[in-house]
C-alpha cells in the first residue's frame, strides 16, 4: 500500500507491505525489508536489512514525532489538498469551493504574488469561516468571485499560476 508523510512543505510517497513476520518498504526505488517490534507504549525496536535500531513514536492529530539515534524527526500525514498540490506538475493552482457557501473575503487581487500555504480567499460555509490557502508558490492570475458571492460545492474561485510553470 502506498503512503505519505509530509516533511516540512515536501512530501514523501513510499509503499509498504507486509512481508512473512515483517514488511517490505520501497523508497525511492530501493528495497528494504523491516520489521517492527513494540516494546512499550510508544519504544519500538526498528530491524531494517539486518541493522537494529530503537525508535520511539508519538502520535498527536496529523503530526508523527520519532526519535531516532538522538535526533527527533517530525512528519506530518498530509491532507489531500496538500497531496493534490504535489502531483499537481501543471504549475497552475486551482482553487474551488470545498462546500457549497459564500465569499466572506478575498485576501489577494489578480496580480498578487503568493507563497505556498498563504491565504487567498476567506470562505463561509454551515457558520463557520474558513481561510483557503494556495499549495503553489505563482502569482494570481484570476479571480471569478467577488466578496458576499454564494459558491455551490466546487466553483471556481481563484487561480495562481507558478511563475516558473513549464
Amino acid at each position: 500500500m502506498k503512503y505519505n508523510l509530509k516533511i516540512n512543505k515536501k512530501i514523501v510517497s513510499f509503499e509498504l507491505e507486509e512481508e512473512g513476520n515483517g514488511y517490505k518498504i520501497v523508497l525511492d526505488k530501493k528495497k528494504y525489508s523491516a520489521e517492527l517490534v513494540k516494546i512499550d507504549s510508544n519504544l519500538y525496536s526498528f530491524i531494517c536489512d539486518g541493522s537494529t535500531y530503537t525508535i520511539a513514536i508519538q502520535k498527536e492529530g496529523k503530526r508523527i514525532d520519532l526519535f531516532f539515534k538522538g535526533d527527533l524527526f517530525s512528519y506530518e500525514i498530509p491532507s489531500q489538498r496538500d497531496k493534490g498540490g504535489t502531483e499537481n506538475t501543471s504549475g497552475i493552482d486551482k482553487i474551488s469551493a470545498p462546500m457549497p457557501g459564500r465569499v466572506v473575503k478575498l485576501l489577494k487581487e489578480v496580480g498578487d504574488i503568493v507563497l505556498e500555504g498563504e491565504g487567498v480567499v476567506v470562505v463561509e460555509a454551515m457558520k463557520m469561516e474558513s481561510e483557503l490557502k494556495t499549495t503553489i508558490d505563482g502569482k494570481i492570475t484570476d479571480i471569478s468571485v467577488k466578496e458576499g458571492d454564494t459558491l455551490d460545492l466546487g466553483a471556481h474561485i481563484l487561480t495562481v499560476e507558478s511563475q516558473d510553470k513549464k
